[in-house]
């Protein structure tokens, strides 16, 4: 009687740490971004920059390449961290200027421009990245890349992909600043 009982106490454990959790994932909402319906593909989302590493890597790469491309992201890495912290920091910074109590024009433009230099500097440093990428791969695998990154575009761009509604939601239903 007392392992059964035992065992009724354990299930409910369980299960209340399984509920717990998948609420949490929940609440974080869907997609790789997370942030839900209305977070649409910003932020390390689909649509962010085009190609990564597992596009890369589902190439078939040889070892060599595959060597070749662990590097080439090693020497971004650090720098893309920094970046994305920085870009964390901008938009707080934007969003602070944004829903302050008194309006000043002169904030949201500072702010705005210092998030848009950030931006910038991240898409140069991806673009340099995948062109060195592109250059350890065959002129196959290039056109195999190019075409997986067009359909991957098409997917984002149609009502069926990312941003497809939910529930009858429409983009008019999310807030904009």
């Amino acid at each position: 009687m007392k392992s059964t009982r035992k065992s009724i106490v354990v299930m409910a454990v369980v299960l209340a740490v399984v509920f717990a959790v998948s609420s949490m994932a929940l609440a974080r909402g869907y997609g790789r971004g997370g942030g839900g319906y209305c977070a649409g593909p910003g932020f390390a989302g689909p649509g962010s920059g085009g190609p990564g590493l597992g596009a890369i890597m589902g190439l078939n790469l040889s070892d060599s390449q595959r060597d070749q491309a662990l590097k080439i992201m090693e020497t971004y890495q650090i720098d893309m961290i920094k970046g994305r912290g920085e870009l964390i920091k901008g938009r707080e910074n934007l969003s602070k200027a944004l829903q302050s109590d008194t309006f000043n024009e002169q904030d949201v433009r500072v702010a705005h421009k210092k998030l848009s230099s950030l931006r910038e500097d991240q898409l140069v440093a991806r673009a340099k990245m995948m062109t060195e990428m592109k250059a350890i791969l065959t002129p196959e695998q290039v056109k195999l890349l190019d075409e997986r990154t067009a359909e991957r575009s098409d997917e984002l761009e149609s009502p069926r992909g990312y941003a497809r509604p939910i529930a009858g939601r429409g983009p008019s239903d999310c807030p904009r600043w």
